[in-house]
């Protein structure tokens, strides 16, 4: 903003460096800048100054579990009960490590991205040029913009030399954007439409420039737009939500249960009681759930790195996995992003098709299937002048096209290319042609034209090429190797704009190719003061050259995986409508009905919209659309917000893909956004998730990671909780047995508590957490309702009382049946050994069925219906297929024989004593336990019949 509420754009260049005290010739004085540098801070977004580790860490303590293990913790010090506080910490620390480590890694990887944009700026200061590190740059400075460059601040434009800027990322323009330096007049004129002006981020494609840098930092418009996105709350996750959901009802769950057990011993607040109350409450508690759910979803990271998709955040995965739509845009993402001739058109012959992909300039022109010579195809007058203005009518360059090392308009790229596949490319031209002044293209006039001078002739050519408006300056066409007038201008134009439409709808950019030539004299002016209406006019019609984005090969296959899967895919994209319907077609966006094989599709629906049709429509009448379009074809960044509001008014989970800062609002509204490796800046800080190869496909394959991570989360849930709820059934009805003195003995002690959630739950629920991708992970639908559905909180409770039962079986067989029936005297402590013996030896019988139980329940999870007899279920050829998952089930089952064996240790910490006859219980109940699985599954497998997700 200027002065008087104007913006900078409206003022005079005079006016604009009076305003900033800034000279147009020398620019600001040294002497100036450090008390500019400490008015206006440093040039750079906010968020750019590196990653704040703190930030990062405080990050890791603000989910619900977390809170209520502290405070669970600080209990346990509270009453010297430091085994168990300890236990606490240890986990809370190793989460809070284990998640610290990921985001910080992955913070410092887009610290080092944000640093790769406009390190440097040229600027004259004193009249002397020098190049300074960009956040050096203040208001007043004078910069020196060449193409390739990062414009480093918002300039007001004072001179200009066929200046063309990409701002694709703030404006949406496809096309880079011709500049100029009068002041224009309209102060709200759009961005795209402030000509005189070049902003922070945006890069010269073409000529070159100086400005005055009129905002820095925050005050550019790209940190307008930053700053709105920072203020944007981001929203949780399906899983977030439930899980604190679930922490928060556990916490109320446990504090009720210590109320229990301190009523039932008549409020006693003795130390033992004290520590049965926090044992119990904290037996509520799945302790390892967030080491495990964090370190699973690490090693997610992990393998998505490998396959070029950088995850910003961890929850980032699970909410991948509930995608039910894809918006997606095209170049470079469903395509390959490198513009190719396809097709060629030259009137009064068929189409004519080219081979050779890319940057690839060996090729062969094929008529149908026949391949034609290419002498005899350049003995065509129309056909050598073509290649001709492919070659000049072009600023691209090409050093070495099969490397990889050209730098241009990706549309200039592809024509030069096919100059060079018939050994015309730009340099063979050096010596006979000399390019003298250059028009470059407008979105006025749709059309960029290159006048040359003919070295070995006193004469001049013209070379147009552009959209169609280039027809309505041709009046001339060649036929039989001479020029002749258009005898019906109308006929004419219905003729070309009829096969136009036909090469659109193959998917083609369609460019109309002219030329003329003219002598000095002819012209009438000298060469240096020709105007373009005086070179572009009276031309002749060479043809038409058709430019295509090559889909990628893997595309199609990806948006097949996407419908197997459930997903609907949406192709935004600022292409004509016939050129993204033909794209959308061939990489199966849209597709003909299942029971039809012929070409045409007759949707019940309308599967494309311009951009302006779908905002013509109220929020009322896009609810009202059966289906939200397929493809919205010439889209707008304000269009990709309207869609992901559409979408989520129907109850739809999406993720967004973008790269320009323009994409941000959108990318920051998905529930998942996506941006790409060599996007902007503002779009990875509005992202989930960083695709650094910008495919389709990496995209398909970071949403299968994501089940196959959520479906091993909902298996260790289950196999965690399942275990608690046996815990807390045995523990809570264990009050009823009290002792001589009316306390109640306790089945576990404290440590044998702890001992069966850490040692034993935790290494098998690690193991489900890496289990391999089912191979029907990609074949059922979105799972959308967060974690805990009807079907796993049912298996919780099935699980958790067959477990509680058993135990408590076996606590009364080993007592009453088998034993004395003697409960002894304050056996909660190891003070009466010889009084105590039956209950203790009962304890240690019940903490190895318990944790042989637990084991053998992990295989129970491997899948939640299928009988571990077979193959699905995990039988005779997967029981050995998960190595984790065995030797933590084979380790654990050792654990707990030498604590029942070893003196002092079994007595004094665990609280139990040896066995002998016990483990006949032991051996009884764990196959009664299999058994009772077996049955459940079996009758969940006849009444329920849709699959589980």
């Amino acid at each position: 903003m200027g002065a008087n509420g104007r913006e900078w754009h409206s003022f005079a260049v005079e006016e604009v460096a009076r305003l900033l005290q800034t000279d147009v010739d020398r620019g600001l004085k040294e002497v100036e800048v450090p008390e500019l540098q400490k008015k206006f801070g440093p040039n750079e977004l906010k968020g750019q100054k590196g990653v704040n580790p703190w930030k990062v860490l405080l990050g890791q303590f603000t989910n619900g579990l977390t809170v209520i293990l502290l405070l669970a913790a600080v209990v346990s010090y509270a009453v010297q009960d430091y085994a168990e506080g300890g236990v606490l910490a240890f986990v809370i620390i190793f989460n809070a490590a284990v998640g610290f480590v990921q985001e910080y890694r992955a913070e410092k990887t887009m610290d080092a991205l944000r640093r790769m944009a406009s390190p440097t700026a040229k600027v004259i200061r004193d009249g002397g040029l020098d190049r300074i590190s960009s956040p050096g740059v203040v208001p007043g400075d004078l910069i020196v913009l060449e193409v390739g460059d990062v414009v480093p601040a918002d300039c007001r434009l004072i001179e200009v030399l066929n200046l063309e800027v990409d701002e694709a990322m703030l404006t949406g323009e496809s096309l880079p954007v011709a500049k100029s330096v009068e002041p224009i007049k309209e102060d709200q004129a759009s961005l795209g439409d402030r000509l005189n002006m070049v902003y922070s981020s945006t890069t010269l494609t073409k000529g070159r420039a100086r400005g005055i840098a009129v905002a820095t930092g925050m005050k550019t418009e790209i940190g307008k737009i930053t700053k709105s996105i920072s203020e944007t709350a981001s929203n949780s996750t399906p899983m977030q939500r439930r899980l604190n959901q679930m922490a928060y009802v556990l916490f109320g769950i446990s504090l009720l249960l210590a109320v229990i057990v301190f009523a039932v011993n008549k409020f006693k607040f003795e130390t033992t009681i004290i520590l049965y109350a926090v044992s119990l409450s904290i037996a509520v508690i799945p302790e390892g759930l967030i080491a495990v759910i964090t370190i699973v979803m690490a090693l997610g990271v992990r393998r998505m790195a490998t396959q070029q998709a950088l995850v910003r955040k961890l929850v980032a995965l699970e909410s991948l996995q509930a995608v039910t739509n894809i918006c997606s845009d095209k170049t470079g993402t469903l395509t390959e992003g490198k513009m190719t001739v396809t097709s060629i058109w030259l009137s009064g012959k068929d189409q004519l098709s080219v081979s050779g992909d890319g940057w690839n300039t060996t090729g062969h022109i094929y008529l149908r299937d026949q391949v034609l010579d290419n002498s005899d195809l350049l003995s065509d007058i129309r056909f050598r002048l073509l290649v001709e203005c492919s070659a000049l009518c072009n600023t691209a360059n090409i050093v070495e096209a099969s490397g990889g090392k050209v730098w241009g308009d990706p549309t200039e790229i592809a024509l030069q290319v096919f100059a060079y596949k018939f050994q015309m490319g730009k340099p063979t031209f050096k010596k006979t042609k000399e390019q003298l002044t250059e028009f470059p293209f407008s979105s006025d006039v749709k059309r960029m034209s290159m006048l040359c001078r003919d070295v070995g002739r006193d004469e001049f050519e013209i070379y147009t090429k552009g959209a169609e408006n280039v027809l309505r300056v041709c009046d001339r066409v060649i036929k039989n190797g001479s020029e002749v007038e258009i005898v019906s201008k109308e006929d004419f134009m219905q003729t070309v704009e009829a096969q136009i439409q036909i090469m659109a709808k193959q998917g083609l950019r369609v460019l109309v190719v002219a030329y003329g030539k003219e002598t000095e004299s002819g012209m009438g002016k000298p060469v240096m003061k020709w105007a373009r209406e005086d070179v572009e006019r009276s031309l002749v019609f060479l043809g038409l050259l058709g430019i295509r984005d090559t889909p990628r090969p893997e595309s199609k296959r990806a948006v097949d995986q996407c419908y197997r899967a459930g997903i609907i895919v949406h192709m935004l994209t600022g292409d004509h409508q016939d050129t993204a319907l033909a794209i959308a077609k061939e990489v199966g966006i849209i597709r003909p009905p299942p029971n039809r094989a012929e070409e045409s599709v007759v949707p019940l629906f309308n599967p494309v919209m311009t951009a302006q049709e779908f905002d013509a429509l109220s929020e009322e009448e896009i609810d009202d659309l059966a289906e939200l379009p397929l493809v919205i074809a010439r889209c707008t960044p304000a269009t990709k917000v309207r869609m992901i509001e559409a979408l989520h008014r129907r109850k739809k989970f999406a993720a967004m893909t973008g790269d320009g800062v323009n994409d941000a609002p959108s990318l920051k509204k998905a529930d998942v956004g996506i941006a790409m490796g060599a996007g902007s800046d503002v779009a990875k800080q509005s992202s989930e998730i960083v695709l650094t190869d910008n495919n389709f496909a990496t995209i398909v394959m970071a949403v299968s990671e994501g089940r196959r991570i959520f479906s091993n989360i909902r298996k260790f849930v289950l196999h965690l909780i399942s275990t608690n709820v046996g815990e807390v059934i045995v523990l809570i009805i264990g009050l009823a047995f009290k002792d001589r003195s009316g306390l109640s003995v306790f089945p576990l002690a404290p440590v044998q508590i702890l001992y069966l959630n850490m040692l034993t739950s935790t290494p098998p629920a690690m193991a489900l957490g890496v289990e391999a991708a089912s191979k029907e992970v990609m074949n059922l639908p979105p799972h959308t309702k967060g974690l805990f559905g009807k079907e796993l909180l049912a298996d919780m409770m099935a699980y958790g009382i067959i477990m509680g039962g058993l135990i408590l079986t076996d606590w009364v067989l080993v007592i009453y049946a088998f034993g004395d029936g003697n409960l002894g005297l304050e056996c909660n402590s190891a003070e009466n050994l010889a009084e105590c013996n039956t209950v203790f030896r009962a304890r240690s019988t019940i903490l190895i069925v318990f944790t042989w139980m637990l084991l053998l329940h992990a295989y129970n999870c491997r899948h939640v219906r299928f009988s571990l007899f077979t193959k699905d279920g995990g039988g005779a050829s997967k029981i050995f297929s998960n190595r984790l998952l065995v030797v933590s089930v084979f380790v654990g089952a050792m654990l707990p024989i030498p604590p029942v064996y070893i003196p002092t240790l079994n007595t004094e910490i665990f609280k139990q004593e040896t066995i002998s006859w016990e483990w006949g219980i032991v051996i009884v109940s764990v196959v009664a336990f299999f058994i009772c699985s077996e049955v459940y599954k079996f009758c969940k497998r006849k009444i329920m019949t849709s699959h589980p997700i």
